[in-house]
Order: structure tokens, then C-alpha cells, then sequence
């Protein structure tokens, strides 16, 4: 059997956690009358999508070589911070389009817009972290080997 990285790895739990977010989105039970996840997180279409071919392209990266998930984790991460950002500055969704359509919209710092915004937050940190910092000190294993 290949042997995978720690990177790798990371990039399937990735894959798992985006994925499990599209299938519980769409569970009964978990959103409210307005179609929020959890009472907090409107999902609309867009950001299914968005889920899905981030957890798509982490499945295909990390059985693909660490390298690859070492660039999912660098690159991936962008478009989801400017989304944080642009919903923590301008109350507007940048993966869905909103800022685009609606243009952008007042500074909200409110808890509700930290709560809303906290899952993008923790996913660019996170990603960031894994793709510049932990990469640095994980080996592939096919260097490793070779060494």
C-alpha cells in the first residue's frame, strides 16, 4: 500500500469536513424555517457548490501526491479568507457573489457575523498553517524513501 503523509491526511479530513457539510445542509432537521444550517449558516446553491468542489479536489490531491496537497492547503485557503474578510468588513458573502451583486455593505463585528464568519476563519487559518508552516517540517514519504 502507498504510504501517505501527514499533509495527506489532512487533506482528507478536509475532504471529509467539506463534504459532510454539504450532506448536512441538506438533512431535515438541521435547518430552520429559513433554510440556515444550524440557525446560522444560510447555505444557498453557490456555496454547495463551493463546498463540494473543495471537498472534491481535496479527495483527488491528497490520493494524488503530497505535493499536490501541500498546494491544495497554499492555494485553496485564498479564495476563503477573502471571503471572511469581505463578510467580516463589508457584510458580504465573496464565494456566492454577493459582493458583486449587492455590492459591499458596513463593518459588522456583531457576534452573529463572528459566528457566521468563525467556520471561513478557522478554515484559512488552519490551511494556511498546514500549507506554509506543518509542510516545512513533514517529509514525503517518496523523498524519504529515496534518501
Amino acid at each position: 500500500m502507498k504510504k501517505i503523509s501527514v499533509i495527506q491526511w489532512l487533506a482528507l479530513f478536509y475532504a471529509l469536513n467539506f463534504l459532510f457539510i454539504v450532506a448536512l445542509s441538506h438533512w431535515p432537521g438541521f435547518t430552520d424555517a429559513q433554510g440556515r444550517l444550524l440557525g446560522l449558516f444560510y447555505i444557498d446553491p453557490i456555496d454547495d457548490v463551493f463546498h463540494l468542489l473543495s471537498g472534491l479536489l481535496a479527495v483527488v490531491v491528497a490520493f494524488k501526491s503530497h505535493k499536490w496537497s501541500v498546494n491544495y492547503f497554499k492555494w485553496v485557503g485564498i479564495p476563503y479568507g477573502i471571503d471572511a474578510i469581505t463578510g467580516l468588513f463589508f457584510s458580504r458573502e465573496f464565494l456566492n457573489g454577493d459582493v458583486f451583486v449587492h455590492g459591499l455593505g458596513g463593518v459588522d463585528f456583531s457576534m452573529r457575523a463572528l459566528e457566521v464568519n468563525l467556520p471561513h476563519i478557522l478554515i484559512v487559518a488552519t490551511m494556511l498553517w498546514i500549507g506554509f508552516w506543518l509542510a516545512k517540517r513533514v517529509k514525503d514519504p517518496k523523498q524519504a524513501q529515496q534518501a
